[in-house]
């Protein structure tokens, strides 16, 4: 991805929203270290339009002025922001994975959340928070739960706002769009050589 004006005024803007998101005083859900936010969505249109690199800049950004512009949650976490980062840059690995624009959207919420907020933030929240009071088993049970709320309403406004996102953002990156029907157009050409071939192999059979 080249670092074109484009690029930079829309990962800007995309930052700026997640910084919004971020820095909004919502109530966490007690005993979870969760709340209830839309912050995969800003750090997901990153990643699948800009990129890894595109969609840490926007996760780890946001987390950071964020927390400047609303502190109230406590000190700021390097470990989180690192985290933060990686909402983003997952969906910018798995964008390559040639398959259709829904599953890409499916795939990138279920490894985030495994990957993120099941696993990683569930881990340094506990051992911040809440190692001295549970275990960290019943500590994630509960998490788990609403995380995993807060993820299918993050994936179903996603799913159902793509079209919009795509009229507004993907028209104007073409060299993502020329990226994916490529890997799109060379998994429809190994799919087709498969069944040559088994065509092939039945006929000398």
């Amino acid at each position: 991805m080249k670092y074109t004006t484009k690029y930079i005024a829309y990962t800007a803007i995309l930052v700026a929203i997640n910084v919004l998101i971020n820095a909004l005083p919502l109530p966490y859900v007690p005993g979870s270290g969760t709340k209830f936010s839309l912050t995969y969505l800003p750090t997901f249109l990153a990643g699948f339009y800009f990129g890894p690199g595109g969609g840490f800049l926007v996760g780890a950004l946001g987390d950071v002025f964020g927390w400047l512009i609303n502190s109230s949650d406590g000190a700021w976490s390097p470990l989180i922001t690192l985290t933060s980062g990686l909402m983003g840059a997952i969906p910018g690995f798995v964008r390559y994975i040639p398959v259709k624009e829904k599953w890409t959207i499916v795939i990138s919420y279920l490894a985030t959340f495994l990957i993120v907020s099941a696993t990683l933030n569930s881990l340094i929240t506990w051992f911040f928070f809440y190692a001295g009071n549970k275990t960290f088993l019943a500590f994630l049970s509960f998490r788990v739960l609403i995380q995993a709320i807060v993820m299918m309403t993050n994936l179903v406004l996603n799913i159902l706002l793509m079209p919009v996102f795509d009229k507004i953002i993907g028209t104007r990156v073409k060299s993502l769009k020329d990226q994916r029907l490529k890997a799109l157009g060379y998994a429809k050409e190994q799919e087709d050589d498969v069944a040559n071939d088994d065509l092939i192999q039945k006929t000398h059979d």
